[in-house]
């Protein structure tokens, strides 16, 4: 008959392993717990409503076959039209629209993302804290938070990527920030199996501050070689997706 000690040992070391289990849990389950009050867009949502058109008759020509790699997002990928083509052979699905914010990327979500049962995608949004009124870090990681609840809830089999905010020439003043908002985010994804940080900023600085041989001339958009060293980080991200 099992001894006394050997039965408490036993019945110890069934609850430690249920507590590993239920931490284990934990870690690979979002946190969807918002810390910051949302704000009101001081913009129409729908103001980019012809892009989306245009995206629309492109469906009605070709429809992309489902399982691809959805970008959405701002005006870093609305002006990567070679996107396809660079990360080829990838099936990369490019509606990144003007200069969006995660609002209007959250409200044009299902005609943007949805549509195209993704398989995986790709988040880039920088405009949110630069708007005519000022937000925080931590709305732009709540608004992040919100649209990857939708993709979840949505698309549960896709997986996501979330590009970290790049550090602009023209927008350097607010520096701390967004490496706020970045870390934030990073923070959040780190809570989630089904998501995963990519870390722009360390090659696209030079010296300790933004590479301006990378940007255009208004110094917020990248030129060519901009987007070679995007290329050269996401690229082998996407390719273990």
């Amino acid at each position: 008959m099992p001894s006394y000690r050997y039965i408490q040992f036993f019945v110890m070391k069934r609850y430690i392993y249920f507590l590993a289990f239920i931490a284990f849990l934990g870690c690979h389950k979002p946190n969807y717990t918002l810390l910051d009050a949302p704000w009101e867009p001081d913009y129409a949502v729908d103001r980019f409503e012809a892009a989306i058109k245009v995206f629309e008759k492109q469906d009605a020509e070709k429809m992309p076959a489902p399982g691809g790699i959805v970008f959405t997002g701002s005006s870093s990928f609305t002006k990567w039209q070679s996107a396809a083509q660079d990360l080829a052979p990838l099936p990369i699905i490019n509606r990144g629209f003007g200069g969006s914010t995660l609002p209007e990327v959250i409200h044009y979500a299902d005609r943007t993302i949805f549509k195209y049962k993704p398989r995986v995608v790709v988040i880039y949004c920088e405009n949110d804290m630069f708007g005519k009124k000022t937000k925080t870090p931590e709305q732009v990681r709540d608004a992040y938070v919100t649209l990857t609840k939708m993709i979840h809830e949505n698309e549960p089999q896709a997986k996501i990527y979330g590009i970290s905010l790049k550090p602009s020439p023209s927008r350097w003043n607010r520096k701390d920030e967004t490496l706020k908002a970045n870390k934030l985010i990073r923070d959040f994804i780190r809570t989630d199996k089904k998501h995963e940080y990519i870390d722009v900023w360390p090659v696209m600085l030079k010296d300790g501050r933004p590479d301006g041989s990378i940007f255009l001339k208004d110094s917020l958009h990248m030129n060519e070689e901009g987007y070679r060293r995007w290329i050269k980080v996401i690229k082998p991200v996407l390719d273990q997706a």
